[in-house]
């Protein structure tokens, strides 16, 4: 596909949807997120939000970045609305994953099967389901596992796309943010939810608004199995918006909010689903404690040489000192994160990025507001306690395949997002915690891995990792050394379709 086609088609299809249409957190949709990333950075892709990638000409096109761009071109395609008549669509994407940990040896298959109907250009219904025998070993798991396999649904809506605008009802994931290892208010790594969806777009405004179900927690889900007469009256629900105005090319501010409610006996609440109302205001006038969360981002592009960008999350702040409540640590995460591109030859990348999570951010009084979902967190993927410090220097020496060292410096204190809510500030005038809080677990990684990618068909990755831990669980004198080789292999069946 040459830059013409990709310009031509983007003019046609300024928007493409990652809501449905564009599963968040598949290996294909990683693979295109990681290109649209550099891309991003160097300004030759206007958005970087799962749910609004386009390619659009920005002029200053190298040769490494014209190869770029085509690979990113053969990736995006499938996700474009080229629409002739009404259609169904079958695809598979299989992957498969060896691991080699010091002497144990382990192998996984993981199966994404697809089905899309398109109806109309601007109606579509899809579904992506994830099959995977890797996730059934992650204790945070909380679905059901059968002979070592793990499946549920990934991805699965209705979308209405008239003009600028788009309507999106179904269960997904929801991905708001430019962090490379993970988001503060909605992060790739959050668990699908059900939800109804509004976005709108335009060159200088992006709006987006989201309301849904979340699951029960883990122990009143635990408590059915303990007792099937059991019936758990804790509904729980969540509402965010978010407004990204860009006033000129190179510079993003995004202000976000979201709001988690629920308990024993409550409704939805219609008033959150209406995306203009401001939630936090809303509920204290109600007079009902409910969890509200509020965002800051901007980004900034310079060149096409340098990227910088950061995030600022509130879930509580302290301005007051007119009782012993006040003295609650304050509730706050940022992300600060910055990337340089051809320092020392082109297809050479430099990306640092920090971000600090502090204790009880994401926790909540009452547990059915913590901001979780099917026992994941919904924002920072490591929940509250714990800062991160990363770094990759990558390098493109071919179109197709992507050469990086990567390392990160980890400290995990003891807090938790399902920590008991002691509130021992009441009892402790001038209270102050250490950050990280209690024994603080280090982490220190440093990794090599090369990716291969063939259009939109095959590709691999090969990793090698090493990682020192000490105080593991924040037990102290308690040390151990990971060392990790990997190689993942996928392909994509080419689709079978049906115009009707």
């Amino acid at each position: 596909m040459s830059i013409a086609e990709i310009i031509l088609i983007s003019s046609l299809l300024p928007t493409i949807s990652g809501s449905g249409a564009m599963p968040v957190n598949t290996p294909s949709t990683e693979n295109l997120f990681i290109l649209a990333r550099e891309l991003y950075g160097r300004k030759l892709v206007e958005n970087l939000e799962y749910s609004y990638l386009s390619v659009h000409e920005q002029g200053g096109y190298s040769e490494f970045e014209q190869g770029l761009a085509e690979a990113y071109g053969d990736l995006l395609a499938p996700y474009l609305r080229e629409y002739d008549r009404p259609k169904i669509r079958l695809g598979l994407e299989t992957v498969g994953l060896g691991r080699l940990e010091g002497s144990a040896g382990k192998s996984f298959l993981k199966l994404f099967p697809k089905l899309v109907v398109d109806l109309r250009g601007d109606l579509r219904a899809s579904v992506t389901y994830r099959i995977d025998r890797e996730v059934s070993e992650n204790s945070d798991y909380d679905g059901k596992n059968w002979r070592g396999w793990a499946g549920f649904v990934e991805d699965a809506s209705v979308e209405f796309s008239p003009d600028k605008m788009s309507f999106r009802f179904g269960l997904e994931r929801v991905a708001w943010g430019m962090g490379r290892y993970g988001n503060l208010l909605f992060s790739k790594q959050a668990m699908p939810m059900t939800s109804l969806g509004f976005s709108y777009g335009s060159d200088r405004i992006r709006f987006e608004s989201v309301c849904g179900f979340l699951s029960p927690l883990k122990e009143e889900l635990d408590g059915r199995i303990s007792d099937p007469d059991y019936f758990t009256s804790q509904q729980r629900y969540l509402a965010a918006h978010s407004l990204t105005v860009r006033p000129f090319e190179a510079l993003s501010v995004s202000i976000r909010e979201a709001v988690i409610y629920g308990g024993p006996g409550r409704r939805f609440e219609p008033a959150y689903a209406f995306p203009l109302i401001w939630y936090h205001g809303y509920q204290l006038n109600s007079r009902i404690d409910d969890n509200t969360l509020v965002s800051a981002a901007m980004d900034y592009r310079y060149g096409g040489r340098l990227w910088v960008y950061g995030e600022l999350l509130i879930d509580d702040l302290q301005i007051e000192s007119a009782g012993p409540g006040d003295n609650e640590p304050d509730q706050i995460g940022f992300l600060l994160g910055g990337e340089f591109y051809g320092l020392f030859l082109d297809g050479t990348r430099i990306a640092l990025e920090y971000a600090r999570i502090n204790n009880w951010v994401f926790n909540q009084p009452r547990p059915h507001n913590r901001y979780i979902n099917r026992n994941i967190p919904i924002g920072f993927p490591d929940g509250p306690d714990n800062d991160i410090l990363n770094w990759e220097l990558s390098w493109w020496p071919a179109e197709f395949a992507r050469l990086a060292y990567s390392g990160m410096y980890q400290r995990v204190g003891e807090g938790d997002i399902d920590a008991d809510w002691t509130a021992p500030w009441l009892d402790s005038p001038g209270y102050s915690e250490s950050f990280p809080t209690g024994t603080v677990q280090r982490a220190i990684l440093n990794g090599l891995s090369l990716l291969v990618l063939n259009k939109n068909k095959v590709w691999g990755k090969m990793k090698i990792q090493l990682t020192d831990i000490e105080n593991v669980g924040n037990i102290s004198s308690r040390n151990k050394t990971d060392r990790e080789f990997s190689l993942e292999l996928g392909y994509n069946l080419p689709p079978f379709g049906w115009g009707f």
